[in-house]
């Protein structure tokens, strides 16, 4: 699929080196310029105007994924919803069944009925996670909607299946869901309709291969 709207995006990242003797001993022992190691530049040109439903910004912790996204968004796009002082079942939209919200809970691996009823303060990090994520797929009338390192705390098992629902809810209710991760390996699972690699700054447009991937799909469940 030929992409039209390539729009260029860059992010310029640099802190202090710190000048203390350990520090300019550290810096020595790598016989390198500590300043220009100190810098990140990214540059990446994109498409994230034509329609699609998942996009995923992926690359190492420093890569300047989540500052690209910032970039990108804004600064207020990586908004939390969970609240620590209220039972995670009660702060989904009202509009939403209790069917619907127990499938979206266990959909991102949150089957842990006690988890549901308790304080979220109670969570582990992991559960936090989830259930941010699940609340985050569920916010009315925001067509967009980004979730930072949401694999970061749970197992492997669990993010791919996080994954999974959360592509299966993008394309069921035709939202825009874009996910900020460190790991690759949930790209099979999320089968997004374009990769930003921060650490090949790279951009691969997959709309073509998602809708092919959907329609073999259906092919097969109707085999």
């Amino acid at each position: 699929m030929p992409t039209t709207k390539l729009k260029k995006y860059e992010v310029h990242l640099k802190s202090d080196v710190v000048k203390s003797f350990r520090g300019v001993k550290a810096g020595q022992s790598l016989d390198i310029d500590m300043e220009k190691k100190s810098e990140h530049n990214l540059e990446i040109s994109a498409d994230i105007t034509t329609d699609y439903n998942v996009g995923l910004i992926v690359g190492a912790s420093g890569s300047g994924k989540t500052t690209l996204a910032e970039e990108i968004f804004g600064k207020d796009c990586f908004k939390t919803l969970l609240k620590n002082d209220e039972a995670v079942i009660d702060q989904f939209p009202k509009e939403y069944s209790y069917d619907e919200v127990a499938s979206m809970l266990s959909g991102v691996g949150l089957t842990s009925v006690p988890c549901w009823i308790r304080p979220a303060y109670t969570l582990s990090n992991g559960q936090k996670a989830r259930a941010e994520c699940a609340l985050q797929m569920a916010k009315n009338n925001i067509n967009l909607t980004i979730i930072d390192e949401w694999t970061s705390v749970v197992d492997r098992t669990v993010a791919k299946v996080m994954s999974h629902s959360i592509s299966k809810h993008a394309r069921k209710n035709n939202k825009k869901i874009i996910l900020v991760a460190c790991h690759y390996d949930i790209i099979e699972w999320l089968n997004p309709d374009w990769i930003i690699d921060c650490n090949k700054q790279s951009y691969e447009d997959r709309r073509e291969l998602s809708q092919n991937e959907k329609k073999k799909r259906k092919a097969q469940i109707h085999s």
